[in-house]
């Protein structure tokens, strides 16, 4: 950490640089095409502008990710700072996501605002997402518990599906390395005052080896992955509309038995949700009731013995949400709503099924130039203690480009159903994960360039952690329990720039991070210190190009070992036949860079990849 004040100093003088390239831009006319206002909901689940956010909060639109053309929705992710990815090979394999040095189970992950994920393991599947049924991602930084409840410690990401106006529709094919093969549909359709989308999409590839040290199982793990979704809406009157939206998913991942034991190589998944929500809005008062569910299966088998190491997981959530906001004045917005779930598991397990309930609340108030906020929530998780979450926020605008936001908070993690009652190794006596959070960051804003630097520290206690009970087994083995035993200080800067210049988009990211195991001085496994992301784009009458560089610092092992750093560029190339009809050619991992982000799994070398679309809006 000793560096860590140049390195802010560093970031400051690069931020304080780019207003000089706003006025380059401005000066020689480049930035006809201004960066566009961006509405998010993810910070309170009511549409905000960016000068009513005061926490960080990073969107990817559809025409960045049709661009991008990523084969998982970690290849987006992991273009925003703050956002690390560890991948047990490539598109179809497990994949975890940490924001800003988190856990990969300390994010929340909504799909049109239904809470996704195992209940089991605490973790979202980002394998079994297709990014082609995506419009849109919201990356929240920070802890958000105050709104949305367990998990929100590190940050939340919310995937919006695909939505089109009635009488518009797209088809797509490709083909690329690995027998990839690609199919996608969608079409909007209109009925009265509204209209609803539907979008399939079908993928599937060979696969390569993707486990370096397994003996035995020298063979390609591919995956097939087929995604529906369905989104609309009605509006019965002036007031009133009804919303629903629906995402189903189903698929197969091969994998390798890296221990050699015979036991599982294979795995198919079925997961879906649905949300059917009424609204009611005026000029002053918007209130919304949904009524949803998610499902997140998994079935594991070997793939030449499907009868051999099966093991089955489901979680079925049911959720009611009443969300309301209410704009008193021109400068004070009142926000509160109640929340209940209810989460239930297939196996053997001591118990089964829980219900959460919850209250939360969030106040915005504006005077001149000072915009303040607080928000705070109360959930009741059934058998684990009460928790308490807020967030108290407060910004500052100098003038019309530069603002500066500070933002503390709390958050919480449940233990899941594997850490309480997994039989013979649950301990139903653990308690909630905890943090608190400090973050502070200054805006820039202006017709060409958008730009931040935010320095954060996030504290957590009572991380959940093997440990001997003291007690021996009838072999005479330590008997091992999860337990509340470790706790973590993650400290970092990160910076984002999106400015044209030149005739070029640029998008910049860099993230800093000193993530330590306060319990033993270590830094946490899987974090690197520094890890950077350059994003160029340029348009030139029917061609755009966009060239996507990545490097990722080395990485703690564990065991005192280290994952060596990468460097990885990803080239697209599109072309616009006519109004409808395009192609593009998309190159990742140009320079066939070998890519370890986890202990002997190797991500693809390089991949080339042919698309065609058809699209009439």
């Amino acid at each position: 950490m000793g560096t860590q004040p140049s390195k802010i100093a560093l970031l400051v003088s690069s931020l304080i640089s780019l207003s000089a390239f706003s006025a380059q831009a401005e000066e020689t006319n480049i930035a006809s095409a201004n960066i566009d206002e961006t509405i998010t909901v993810t910070g309170s689940r009511f549409d905000r502008t960016a000068e009513q956010q005061l926490t960080v909060v990073n969107t990817i639109e559809r025409e960045e990710i049709a661009r991008l053309n990523p084969k998982s929705v970690a290849d987006v992710l992991e273009t925003l700072p703050g956002v690390s990815v560890s991948r047990n090979g490539g598109a179809g394999q497990a994949t975890s996501i940490s924001v800003r040095g988190s856990n990969s189970n300390h994010v929340l992950v909504l799909v049109d605002g239904v809470k996704v994920g195992s209940a089991t393991l605490g973790t979202v599947s980002f394998n079994t997402l297709s990014p082609e049924n995506i419009e849109r991602i919201e990356v929240l930084k920070g802890p958000r518990a105050s709104v949305w409840g367990s998990d929100a410690i590190g940050g939340v990401i919310q995937i919006f599906t695909r939505q089109l106006k009635g009488g518009e529709w797209f088809a797509g094919a490709e083909y690329g390395s690995d027998d990839y093969i690609r199919g996608s549909f969608g079409a909007g359709m209109e009925h009265g005052n509204g209209s609803t989308t539907i979008a399939l999409n079908h993928e599937q590839s060979n696969g390569y080896d993707v486990y370096n040290g397994a003996e035995v199982e020298n063979d390609d793990d591919g995956y097939k992955r087929n995604a529906l979704s369905l989104k609309g809406s009605q509006q019965l009157g002036s007031h009133w509309q009804v919303i629903w939206n629906g995402q189903y998913d189903k698929g197969n991942t091969q994998y390798d038995d890296i221990y050699a034991s015979g036991s599982a190589d294979e795995s198919d998944y079925e997961n879906y949700l649905w949300n059917l929500a009424g609204q009611y809005s005026n000029d002053k008062f918007t209130s919304k009731l949904a009524l949803s569910q998610s499902r997140d299966y998994n079935e594991n088998f070997r793939g030449d013995d499907a009868s051999v190491a099966i093991a089955e997981f489901e979680t079925t959530r049911d959720q009611v949400n009443w969300s309301n906001q209410y704009l008193a004045a021109d400068d004070l917005s009142l926000t509160g709503g109640i929340d209940w779930s209810s989460e239930q598991v297939k196996g053997d397990y001591a118990q089964d099924q829980r219900d959460i309930f919850a209250a939360y609340a969030l106040v915005q108030k504006q005077w001149s130039k000072l915009l303040a906020e607080v928000a705070v929530r109360y959930d009741d998780v059934e058998n684990i203690d009460s928790e308490v979450s807020y967030n108290a926020s407060l910004a500052y605008q100098f003038n019309e480009q530069w603002r500066l936001a500070a933002t503390t908070g709390t958050a919480f993690k449940a233990p899941t159903f594997n850490d309480l009652y997994w039989p013979d190794s649950g301990n139903p006596d653990l308690i909630s994960e905890t943090a608190e959070s400090y973050d502070l960051t200054l805006h820039f804003d202006s017709q060409a360039v958008r730009a931040y630097i935010s320095v954060f520290q996030n504290k957590i206690d009572n991380l959940i952690a093997w440990a001997p009970t003291g007690e021996k087994d009838d072999f005479g083995w330590d008997i091992w329990k999860p337990a509340n035993i470790n706790e973590a200080k993650i400290t970092g800067v990160e910076l984002s720039a999106h400015y044209q210049l030149l005739g070029l988009d640029h998008q910049l990211g860099y993230t800093y991070l000193d993530a330590e195991n306060t319990q033993t001085g270590e830094q946490l496994v899987g974090r690197s210190e520094n890890e950077f992301n350059y994003m160029l784009s340029y348009t030139w009458q029917q061609f755009d190009l966009l060239a996507n560089y990545h490097y990722q610092g080395k990485r703690y092992a564990g065991s005192e070992q280290f994952l060596e750093a990468y460097h990885k560029l990803d080239l697209s190339l599109g072309y616009q036949i006519d109004d409808a009809w395009s192609l593009r050619l998309k190159a990742n991992n140009l320079f066939d860079e070998e890519i370890i982000s986890d202990q002997n799994y190797f991500s693809p070398g390089r991949e080339l990849f042919l698309s065609v679309s058809y699209q009439a809006f």
